[in-house]
C-alpha cells in the first residue's frame, strides 16, 4: 500500500515511472474504463477517420508534445511563442485547469472536488496559489478545477462543442501522470495547448496516482516559484487582452 509517508518523501523525486509507448496505451485504455457515459466514445465517432489519424500520427511519435523548459509540454504547438500568439487572439477561449491536489489542505470546498470559492477572507484561500491566479482569469475565458484525468478530456471537449466559432486554448496544470495520459487525446481532436508540471510532493509511481485519481492524496502539491511564475505572466497577458478590449469599447 502506497503510504502517507512514501508521498511526503516524494517531494524531490521525479516520476519512477517511464512514459513509454505502452503507458500511454494503458492511459487510453484507462480513460475508456472511466467513460461509463460513452462521452468520449460519441465523440470520436463523429469524426472517426479525422480521429483515428490523428490519433495513429500522435501514437507514432516519441514524445506527443514539445518539451519547453523542465515542467512545460506543448501540444500542437511549436513554442511559447506560438502559446503567446494564440492567447493575444481574442478569437480564442482559454480554459485553465488546476489539479485538485494544489487545493490547501483546509479547502472550505474540500479538495477532492472541481469546486473552488476562492474566498479573500478565508485563511486557507489567502496562500492558494490557485486563488491568486483566479484574480487574473479574464470573464471571457474558463477555469477549471480537476479532480481526476477523464475531468481534463470531459471537459475540454465540452468546451470544444459548446464554442465552435472560437479557437480553444488550454493551460492544465497537474502531475506528469495526467499531462501522459491525457497527451494522445490532445492530439486526436488537435486541440492546442499546455500541459504543466506540479513538481513538489508530486505522485512517483502508477500505484500512487491511481489512489490520487479517487481523491487519496494527503499532501499539497505545488509548482516551482519559476513555472509559478510563468503561469503568472502568461494569465497577466491574457488579461490585459481583454481589459484593452473593454476600455475600446467604453469610449
Amino acid at each position: 500500500m502506497f503510504s502517507k509517508k512514501d508521498q511526503t518523501n516524494s517531494s524531490k523525486c521525479e516520476n519512477l515511472e517511464k512514459f513509454t509507448f505502452f503507458f500511454r496505451l494503458k492511459g487510453l485504455l484507462y480513460l475508456l474504463k472511466q467513460d461509463k457515459k460513452s462521452i468520449l466514445l460519441k465523440y470520436f465517432i463523429q469524426r472517426p477517420i479525422f480521429h483515428s489519424l490523428n490519433l495513429i500520427k500522435s501514437y507514432i511519435q516519441k514524445k506527443p508534445y514539445v518539451k519547453e523548459e523542465k515542467d512545460l509540454f506543448l501540444f500542437n504547438l511549436k513554442n511559447l511563442k506560438d502559446l503567446n500568439n494564440w492567447i493575444t487572439n481574442k478569437k480564442t477561449i482559454l480554459a485553465i485547469g488546476f489539479s485538485y491536489c494544489m487545493k490547501p489542505k483546509k479547502c472550505p470546498q474540500k479538495r477532492f472536488s472541481p469546486y473552488c470559492i476562492y474566498d479573500s477572507n478565508h485563511f486557507a484561500c489567502s496562500t492558494c496559489f490557485i486563488k491568486k491566479c483566479i484574480n487574473l482569469i479574464s470573464k471571457e475565458d474558463i477555469f477549471l478545477i480537476i479532480p481526476d484525468v477523464y475531468y481534463i478530456c470531459n471537459q475540454l471537449l465540452d468546451i470544444k462543442k459548446k464554442h465552435p466559432k472560437k479557437e480553444l486554448v488550454f493551460i492544465i496544470i497537474t502531475c506528469s501522470f495526467s499531462i501522459h495520459m491525457f497527451a494522445d487525446n490532445a492530439n486526436m481532436v488537435k486541440i492546442k495547448g499546455i500541459g504543466i508540471r506540479l513538481s513538489s510532493k508530486v505522485c512517483i509511481n502508477n500505484k500512487s496516482f491511481l489512489l490520487a485519481e479517487k481523491g487519496i492524496k494527503p499532501v499539497e502539491t505545488s509548482l516551482s516559484v519559476k513555472t509559478q511564475n510563468k503561469v503568472l505572466d502568461i494569465l497577466k497577458i491574457r488579461s490585459k487582452l481583454f481589459i484593452k478590449s473593454h476600455l475600446t469599447k467604453n469610449k
